[in-house]
């Protein structure tokens, strides 16, 4: 009888126990995965607090370029307008179709249209670090690592320095980090799900990640996301696939079901982007790539095999001395684990690529990868955005594989130690010092956060009891450590030695109005013209005319120059960006006598006599109140254009041979493009009479009366050009007005030709008499992209709600993954 008990009670007690792991371990596990969260939300609001506080930490393309832009996309949106293009620079240019506008990136948009400029940047520099670590966080724990080696790959990805520094100076950097962990995360779960309408939502998943990649940087930054996600697909699906794959003709299927199906739920998701900016790739400056450019270097940057010590020290690649160790030990500790074999050779491959040098790899993917070759070279040491996630995974890898309580892993510690050591001592022979702006006091911060993680490592290991004091020590002293490295480098940036790449600014102060943009802006309000900043500084025995490195002087952001044109609602013809319309580059190259490079286009001594530049619409020129005595061209600026507007800082000189900006002529002439920025430079054709194109004119008359023909301007926005025009006989409507074949013209509700005139400028045939002559921006790669984006976005929130009616299946013993990679978290 009492048997009978005792087996009935066994019963009850393994029932119990059953339940216990099946209800109440999830919700334990789901505990601590928030708790976490919260971590992770907590120490990101430590780490940007002294980078908000008083101001907000930028660099020269946060401030001239991204924040700029995001403030004009949020605008746009706020006004239920798609910001197809940007009136304000470069005498008008494509902002969809530019590939760092900021345009379907979804924290750009949401922030800077529901946030003033201020509170949207600071958010956004947050956003970023939280998002790179929750994503790696939920990346480590579907990879089935423990609780304490995701939190470790979490904070090492988070705030490596690499991340923290470029997401201050180059967004686009920290867009592409944040966003890689999901898009790999998104393929693992789709290989994972058993039924197929999981399988299509974890795609999708994977796809708005990548989708998020390519609208933050479709250059290069998505180029080598791409890499890393092909890769991965390859390495799950061909090498270490699920168990239902068999045989090759299988792993191929499976390679090319998930490979292409994260691509086109990723090229779908961003189509709206990616395909206006391809139609401006193929107009654009850019359009045979960096090389072909004059004045630009093919290559630059890199590293070379002695550079690969400053992995060792605090500085801007900084990954943490014990976050690399743990990744050295990965290979040892975790074998076939955790997909260590892949973040391995990622990590390795993305080092190699990255030194300047061809070596065997990259002559191999030369051959291998479409563009690779003229893309790569440009800058090879970006291509270290996709190292951190590596070294960051392979060191949580270590940490989740010492806490599973056998022989083996026991064993390791030692191993893992001596590493330790051994990289602590490499980098004291292989520094000699701290480095530059840095201190004493930050290397010592290093070694004392490896000498205590080394200690939580043992006690980790050896000591269960201990594991939960161990695992939150050891975080919190990564954290100090590399938030110390941080927080240096951003000091060392700032120093004046180095040109002052960060600095600390009042971003609603920076952008408010200066009393020459509001002279302008009102002056300009029923007739529109535009204006630049002149005003060259003195650089050794020369003069220098980048207004972008200066972005941090006082009297730089009085000139509005570079792209100040934007946030101050005014029209200009200079500007700064990697992007600009060939034809206008061109323009500019002439118009100044030779060429800038492929980022700026500003007026130099040469260009202020230019015919050239009163075509452009170039009413106003602001310059210094201040002149040295040294600066002739200024000095005989000022001595030529009377000063209509000045403040002390700066004065406002007013060009009054500048042409409006719509006029009519009566004569046109077929002229070659080679030639027709000669003849007007020249002098050999008075644009005021007679526009070139580059086909045939349409039929012209000259009236009786020209000085009465009239072209008025009734509406001026971003995207539509309203004008009443009158005149005695046929003649053409020349509109100073960047020319892009996206823009159609009607006349009185009609369409007609939309000419190229005078190389860069817009023109419409016009019948006699009064008309009225419209420009609509009409770009067919922006709707079409559009159509498809939201056709993907339709279809993956129908994968959701068909993934919400059913609950969630048991995974059959076929769909577990392997068993190399079937560890149970702990």
């Amino acid at each position: 009888m009492s048997a009978v008990r005792e087996e009935g009670l066994d019963r009850r007690v393994n029932l119990a126990a059953k339940l216990f792991r099946s209800r109440l371990l999830p919700g334990v596990e789901r505990h601590k995965d928030l708790a976490v969260g919260i971590l992770l939300v907590v120490l990101s609001l430590v780490a940007v607090r002294d980078l908000v506080a008083g101001g907000t930490v930028v660099g020269k393309d946060t401030i001239t370029q991204y924040y700029t832009w995001y403030s004009y996309l949020g605008e746009r949106l706020r006004s239920g307008d798609v910001p197809a293009w940007n009136p304000h620079q470069f005498s008008g240019a494509p902002f969809a179709g530019d590939p760092l506008s900021g345009w379907t990136y979804l924290p750009a948009m949401v922030l800077f249209t529901a946030l003033p400029v201020s509170a949207a940047a600071k958010s956004y520099l947050f956003v970023h670090l939280l998002l790179a670590g929750v994503f790696t966080y939920a990346l480590a724990r579907a990879l089935r690592m423990n609780l304490a080696g995701a939190l470790l790959a979490a904070v090492a990805y988070e705030f490596n320095v690499f991340m923290y520094w470029r997401n201050l100076c180059c967004s686009p950097y920290a867009s592409v980090m944040a966003w890689l962990p999901l898009a790999i995360l998104g393929v693992e779960l789709a290989i994972r799900s058993p039924r197929r309408t999981d399988r299509g939502f974890w795609l999708g998943v994977g796809g708005l990640a990548l989708s998020q990649i390519m609208a933050a940087w479709p250059g290069q930054g998505s180029y080598y996301a791409l890499l890393a996600l092909g890769g991965y697909v390859a390495y799950r699906t061909l090498l270490s696939p699920p168990e239902y794959v068999r045989g090759l003709r299988g792993r191929t299927l499976t390679f090319l079901l998930y490979g292409g199906g994260v691509l086109l739920c990723g090229f779908g998701l961003a189509a709206a982007g990616l395909l206006p900016r391809v139609e401006y790739q193929t107009l654009s400056t850019l359009a045979d790539g960096y090389g072909n450019i004059e004045g630009v270097r093919a290559a630059w940057g890199g590293w070379t095999s002695e550079d690969w010590q400053r992995l060792l020290t605090p500085g801007l690649v900084y990954p943490g001395i014990a976050v690399l160790a743990l990744a050295l030990a990965a290979p040892l500790v975790a074998r076939g684990r955790h997909a260590v074999p892949f973040f391995l050779v990622l990590s390795l491959c993305a080092l190699v690529l990255s030194a300047p040098d061809g070596t065997v790899l990259h002559s191999a993917l030369y051959q291998l990868l479409p563009g690779f070759e003229w893309m790569h070279p440009h800058g090879p040491g970006r291509i270290k955005v996709i190292l951190y996630l590596g070294l960051a995974l392979l060191a949580g890898a270590t940490l989740s594989r010492l806490g599973e309580r056998n022989t083996g892993t026991l064993l390791a510690v030692p191993v893992v130690t001596s590493l330790l050591l051994a990289i602590c001592a490499v980098a004291l022979l292989a520094t000699e010092g701290p480095p530059a702006g840095h201190g004493i006091g930050v290397s010592l911060v290093s070694l004392s956060a490896l000498v205590v993680i080394n200690g939580c490592l043992v006690v980790y290991a050896r000591a269960p009891a201990g594991r939960r004091g161990a695992v939150l020590l050891m975080v919190l002293v990564l954290f100090a450590d590399l938030l110390a490295a941080g927080r240096a480098t951003v000091a060392e940036r700032a120093t004046a030695d180095l040109g002052k790449d960060l600095v600390k600014v009042d971003l609603p102060r920076f952008f408010e109005p200066t009393g020459a943009a509001k002279f302008i802006r009102a002056e300009t309000e029923n007739e529109p013209a535009r204006y630049f900043g002149y005003g060259p500084r003195r650089l050794g025995d020369g003069w220098s005319f980048n207004y972008n490195n200066w972005f941090a002087e006082r009297d730089t952001s009085a000139l509005l120059a570079s792209n100040m044109a934007t946030p101050m609602g005014l029209d200009g013809i200079q500007g700064y960006n990697a992007v600009h319309i060939a034809r206008y580059d061109e323009y500019m190259k002439a118009l100044n006598g030779r060429s800038q490079g492929y980022h700026n286009a500003d007026v130099v001594p040469r260009g202020l006599d230019s015919p050239l530049l009163d075509l452009l619409n170039v009413r106003y020129v602001i310059v210094p109140a201040d002149v040295d005595a040294d600066q002739d061209e200024l000095l005989e600026l000022k001595g030529d254009h009377p000063t209509v507007y000045a403040d002390g800082r700066v004065e406002v000189l007013e060009n009054r041979d500048a042409l409006p900006r719509a006029w009519i002529v009566h004569s046109a002439r077929q002229a070659p493009r080679a030639e027709t920025l000669e003849r007007l430079g020249s002098g050999a054709v008075d644009p005021r009479q007679t526009a070139l194109l580059e086909r045939p004119p349409p039929d012209l008359e000259r009236p009786a009366d020209p000085s009465a023909d009239r072209a008025t301007v009734t509406k001026y926005e971003a995207d539509q050009i309203e004008l009443e025009t009158s005149t005695g006989a046929r003649g053409l409507l020349v509109l100073s007005e960047a020319y892009y074949p996206a823009w159609k013209a009607y006349v009185d509700g009609q369409p007609v030709p939309l000419y190229a005139a005078d190389h860069v400028l817009r023109a419409v045939p016009v019948p006699a008499g009064e008309h009225t002559v419209e420009l609509r921006y009409e770009s067919w790669s922006l709707r079409t992209g559009m159509a498809i984006s939201l056709g993907s976005c339709l279809a993956l929130v129908g994968l959701v709600a068909a993934r919400a009616r059913h609950r969630p299946e048991k995974p059959t013993s076929a769909c577990r993954p392997p068993e190399s990679d079937a560890g149970i978290a702990r």
